[in-house]
């Protein structure tokens, strides 16, 4: 029994020893073996058991899996049908239009093709497309140029398209310019006829021999007849040559005719520099061997040289210099302006100039002037003007002729390259881009150089006498290996890697760990010493310095130095500007990444390890250059290119690095806007209007006003009451119950046996509703709403002017235990007791523990 499996159209067969037609045992397997599908595409009904292979593939397919259209035919053969194949008409079906009935035709182009599209390929002609017809090669003797679309006619044959260098209907010549066999041989090549020595550039397009002017020659017409020599677009000119003077007739290609002996001149028509007497053979040498060989030209006498005097003719003439016995003397040609006389160095031939003239005949405006002869002065900016104008040592720089523009470097502008750019600031010789950019953190584009200010130096403090050791991160610090022997501190390396790898640095101490804006423009200076086995190590490629830091403590620059000398004490100064700074990736520093470094300088390392098998290094001399508010003198010099910018609102310090009073900072994190250095932006103090600074970091207010406290000036002080607003009348003092100084703080009266005490309470008091206030805190002996009246025990008036409330001190022994009267502090005496605190007794009657005792005088 069979069980079929349609997901997968797999048979398994369990008692069957065959498999159906369109199926194969898989592995040949007989008991309990399995059926598969052929996967012929319904275009064979066998395959092989092993391979899976179709066998005997049907309606012109082939293949393994009979999957392909076979030879001449085209189409989908995996679809499935006996039509999936179908002939390639090429161009038609018709027999006698199917020129290669075996052909492979490609599916894609006999679908989209129809029949007027069908046309014969380059180089053949004809109509395939009618009954009948076929194409045919284009009988243009194989010279056409099969490289360029339609070379003939697909339908007459016509040539339309012959290869470079042949012509004709057919092909079947030379084209013009060419020559040679174009039907045998094909080997036509230009005729390259010469411009000047034919009438064109078309040759005989046999022999190639060009039409050439007269008296040319060659077949490229390039040659003159003899006599004869080529003179340009005149062709072939006569020679000229001198009868007498000439070998022959014939000269070369420049004209130059062959000459006798002493004889010179293109034409050879005349004696040769020693020689005289010209005629017919040549000229005679002179014998004038104590003048240099010079003589007359037609007597043969002995003369001086030309511009030489004296009696052996061994000096040169006024004005003239380079003496030679043969040549004689040259012109100095002094320049009449710009010369301070006309006679010139007698071996140099220069020539003395004026001060703004320059050349070796004066002739020339020196550098620093235009305008020759005038040659006036550029004035240049020597600061502004690029250095490739200027010489470092007159300090003189070129200008324009004319116009008397400088050349001024990248953030300097003016005719005179005297004044910055929009942007920048401090014009300066050691900037190479002539003014820095204004960096002001950028909160302004707008600054100038800072004035008032000299430098100082941070150095280290007697005390720090031993300065750590880390590594090039800073992340591993330590001190052992390290000792102090004036001046130097010394790193012992064989003690100090034992705990450290190379490269390692010192770390400066806390002094240079700060806002370090005002060192830009000064100078990181140290003395370095070491000792090594050999200069070069690893170690030798690693940064000089390197320097971390900026508002987020992230950014790291590093400078380079050359190897120090093993031996030697090496003082470096490091200019503290971004011109030789770079990132750690080599990346070049801008002016911009310079400056966030130095707002916050995490530390400074400078190298400790050098060399190789380096046994000890030194390090001395420490100074970092600072500005500081301060007076200029000998020892502290004005501090320059440090900027002063304009800042905006809420921004102060010479960088806009600092919030302004009334201003805090807003990091990022609480929802402030980031800077150009990344943290966040100032904005004023939320002081509620009662206070105009704060600290600038916690945003806490600082002196509030009004008698108002708390972090923002949000509540009022003791003694006071109201709604903050924003208005200086915000919190009202208490009144309990009066403003009066004499009732106001309720003072209240306390009594010892011996004196009367004042007390004065600080009352506070709640705002109730908008305008109205609840005292909470009343003196004792007040008590209502705003104490406005003397509690039980008490007596006064408080809420008159100079009223208070007094305790009533009742006598123990003459008033009854009870409250005295409010208002006048009377107490209630006891029979025989009077006065207002019953402390008095009534004639015949004494006080005593037992009471009032009436006692009666018996006289």
């Amino acid at each position: 029994m069979c069980v079929d499996l349609l997901s997968v159209c797999v048979i398994v067969c369990v008692f069957s020893q065959t498999c159906a037609v369109g199926f194969r045992r898989v592995n040949g397997t007989l008991y309990r073996g399995v059926c598969e599908l052929c996967q012929c595409h319904g275009h064979a009904e066998h395959c092989d058991d092993i391979t899976g292979h179709c066998l005997g593939c049907r309606d012109h397919t082939v293949g393994p899996y009979c999957d392909h259209c076979a030879p001449g035919y085209y189409g989908d053969a995996t679809r499935g049908t006996a039509e999936d194949c179908q002939p390639c008409a090429c161009p038609l079906l018709n027999p006698s239009n199917k020129t290669l009935p075996t052909r492979v035709c490609i599916s894609k182009a006999c679908i989209l093709s129809t029949l007027d599209d069908l046309r014969c390929a380059n180089g053949y002609f004809g109509r395939p497309n009618v009954p009948g017809g076929s194409c045919q090669p284009c009988m243009c003797n194989g010279n056409l140029d099969l490289t360029a679309e339609l070379s003939c006619d697909p339908v007459t044959g016509a040539c339309l398209r012959c290869r470079e260098g042949y012509g004709g209907p057919d092909c079947e010549r030379c084209a013009d310019e060419y020559f040679g066999d174009a039907l045998i041989a094909k080997n036509c090549r230009a005729c390259q006829c010469h411009t000047n020595g034919s009438f064109s550039e078309v040759c005989h397009q046999e022999t190639g021999q060009c039409q050439c002017r007269q008296h040319v020659v060659g077949r490229q017409c390039d040659e003159c007849m003899s006599g004869l020599h080529m003179q340009g677009a005149q062709g072939c000119v006569p020679c000229h040559c001198n009868s007498f003077g000439s070998k022959s007739f014939d000269c070369d290609e420049s004209g130059q005719c062959r000459c006798q002996p002493g004889v010179t001149g293109q034409k050879c028509d005349r004696c040769a520099p020693g020689h005289f007497s010209f005629q017919e053979g040549g000229c005679t040498p002179c014998q004038c061997a104590h003048v240099g060989n010079n003589c007359d030209a037609n007597t043969g006498q002995c003369i001086c040289p030309p511009n030489t005097v004296g009696e052996r003719c061994d000096k040169c003439a006024p004005n003239h210099w380079g003496h030679d016995i043969s040549s004689g003397c040259k012109s100095c040609g002094c320049n009449a302006l710009g010369s301070v006389a006309q006679q010139c160095n007698v071996n140099t031939g220069c020539c003395m100039c004026r001060e703004q003239f320059r050349g070796e005949k004066c002739d020339e405006c020196k550098l620093g002037y235009r305008d020759f002869p005038q040659c006036i002065s550029c004035q240049c900016s020597a600061a502004g003007s690029s250095l490739d104008t200027c010489d470092a040592e007159s300090g003189l720089c070129a200008c324009a002729d004319r116009s008397g523009q400088c050349s001024c470097k990248a953030n300097v502008e003016g005719v005179k390259c005297d004044r910055c750019k929009v942007g920048s600031f401090s014009l300066s010789h050691r900037n190479p881009l002539g003014c820095s950019q204004c960096y002001c953190f950028g909160l302004s584009s707008s600054c100038t150089e800072a004035t008032g200010l000299i430098r100082m130096r941070l150095t280290l403090v007697p005390e720090q006498t031993v300065l750590p050791l880390v590594d090039k991160s800073s992340h591993q610090e330590i001190t052992v290996g390290v000792s102090f022997q004036h001046p130097d501190i010394i790193a012992n390396a064989d003690v100090v890697q034992q705990h450290l790898s190379e490269p390692y640095y010192w770390r400066l101490p806390k002094q240079f760990k700060r806002s370090m804006i005002t060192a830009y423009g000064g100078k990181l200076k140290y003395a370095i010493y070491y000792e090594a086995r050999d200069e070069t190590g690893r170690t030798s490629y690693e940064p000089q310095v390197i320097i971390k830091g900026g508002p987020n403590k992230d950014k790291v620059m590093v400078r380079h130095m050359p190897a120090l000398q093993i031996g030697q004490l090496t003082r470096h100064e490091i200019d503290i500007t971004e011109h030789e700074w770079k990132h750690k990736d080599d990346r070049p520093m801008s002016r911009e990444d310079f400056m966030d470094v130095l707002f916050h300088v995490e530390y400074i390392l400078i190298k400790a390890s050098h060399g190789s098998v380096m046994r000890h290094s030194r390090i001395s001399e420490i100074t970092l250059e600072v500005a500081e508010v301060g007076t200029p003198s000998k020892d502290s010099e004005i501090a320059h290119q440090i900027e002063k910018c304009d800042c905006p609102l809420g921004y102060a310090g010479l960088s806009c690095e600092e919030c302004a009073a009334g201003f805090y900072r807003l990091s990022v994190h609480a929802g402030g806007a980031a800077s150009r250095a990344g943290f966040g932006t100032c904005v004023r103090c939320q002081c509620n209007g009662h206070s105009d600074s704060c600290d600038p970091e916690t945003a806490v207010c600082q002196n509030c006003q009004h008698n108002t406290v708390g972090d923002k000036c949000e509540r009022c002080a003791a003694g006071f009451y109201g709604v903050v607003r924003g208005f200086t009348d915000d919190c009202k003092p208490c009144a309990c119950p009066l403003l009066n100084p004499e009732n106001k703080y309720n003072k209240y009266v306390t009594h010892t046996h011996t004196h009367t005490h004042f007390s004065c309470a600080n009352p506070t008091c709640q705002t109730e509703g908008f305008s109205d206030h609840r005292c909470t805190s009343c003196p004792e002996g007040y008590e209502g709403k705003h104490c406005e009246r003397c509690a039980p025990g008490f007596h006064g008036n408080p809420s008159v002017l100079g009223g208070r409330c007094e305790e009533c001190k009742c006598d123990a022994y003459g008033a009854f235990p009870t409250v005295c009267d409010p208002r006048s502090g009377q107490c209630r005496c006891r029979p025989g007791a009077s006065g207002l605190k019953c402390d008095q007794c009534m004639e015949r009657h004494v006080c005593g523990p037992q009471g009032i005792v009436c006692t009666y005088d018996k006289t």
